[in-house]
């Protein structure tokens, strides 16, 4: 498939830019693309420039289309500030979608980390492999390893549970904002030691949403004594639960008989029923019950038994039971 280069397709990424070309092959797609406004605004001094000083192909590999592996070709502008006063001389084209020396999107990115938490560094890349993304073990442990949580000294609603970041043997303390639910921190440990020293350093923090472990309503108490304190829905439902099957098992009895609506006290008497076989039935069957035979009239033997007593496994069950017995 491959357009006119005169025929301008929408780009999706941004507004001010179009696709202007686009080529597919069995494994891959290629889209061409480049501004429909020549200016920009010096990053330094702010002043907003239209003198053209020369342009260049960035390529980024973007979301895959059809699991296909597709790639961005962007002609890209650099410009001369025009700002006399300036000590910026000549500066790029800002794309809004992808950072500078950046080789992916900003979306592409946004992907491979939605996938490579689930998983190993590894496992991720095999599954992005299959989608189209071609991206190694060693990159998606960088851009992990790239993640920064910033910290809001003036935070007053948070929210604090425990996260296992290696089930059954490591777990960590994470702290949320309440307003828009982003992680604020990851501290190690979940006995309440980390919690109270990152409490001492935010004491304008008046709520705390938190599951019902002691260590972390004891650090809250020992820090911030004002500070008012609400269990999360999840763990009052699950305790509720728990509490209810406490109560089912002790109350109930192991067996309940219901007659028309209606709870008895005890087991109903069991009234035998006779019931007659149906002759009408019966009539149209023919069953036959003598012994299959060859074709010479002889008896036909079946061994309806499912191993072979002359085995190894009939042998060596049978000399387990002989020693069992004794």
């Amino acid at each position: 498939m491959k357009y006119k280069k005169k025929e301008i397709i929408p780009f999706l990424l941004d507004s001010d830019r179009y696709a202007y070309n686009c080529t597919e092959s069995t494994d891959s797609y290629h889209i061409y693309a480049k501004s429909a406004p020549h200016g920009c605004r010096c990053p330094e001094c702010g002043a907003e420039s239209h003198r053209l000083h020369a342009t260049y192909e960035r390529t980024l590999q973007d979301t895959p289309i059809r699991c296909k592996h597709t790639e961005l070709h962007l002609n890209v502008y650099k410009y001369e500030c025009e700002n006399p006063e300036c000590g910026r001389k000549v500066f790029m084209e800002n794309l809004p979608f992808a950072h500078p020396s950046q080789v992916r999107t900003d979306a592409l990115t946004c992907m491979i980390i939605g996938i490579s938490i689930f998983m190993s560094s590894a496992g991720a890349s095999n599954v992005l492999k299959l989608m189209g993304v071609k991206v190694s073990n060693d990159t998606i442990q960088r851009i992990l390893s790239g993640i920064e949580f910033v910290d809001d000294p003036d935070i007053e609603e948070i929210g604090v549970d425990d996260v296992a970041t290696r089930k059954g043997q490591k777990y960590a303390t994470a702290i949320y904002d309440m307003k828009d639910h982003h992680l604020v921190a990851l501290l190690d440990g979940r006995d309440g030691q980390t919690f109270k020293e990152w409490l001492k350093k935010h004491q304008k923090v008046r709520l705390v949403t938190r599951n019902r472990a002691s260590a972390y309503a004891n650090a809250i108490n020992e820090i911030l004594p004002d500070c008012v304190q609400v269990a999360d829905r999840f763990h009052l439902l699950q305790n509720l639960i728990d509490r209810l099957k406490d109560i089912f098992k002790t109350e109930m009895p192991s067996e309940i008989f219901i007659r028309n609506g209606t709870v008895l006290d005890c087991a109903p008497n069991k009234i035998p029923i006779e019931r007659n076989p149906n002759k009408e039935f019966l009539s149209v069957l023919n069953y036959d019950n003598s012994k299959p035979l060859n074709s010479d009239g002889t008896e036909i033997e079946v061994d309806s038994r499912l191993y072979k007593t002359s085995g190894k496994v009939f042998r060596q069950t049978q000399e387990n039971r002989k020693k069992n017995s004794k």
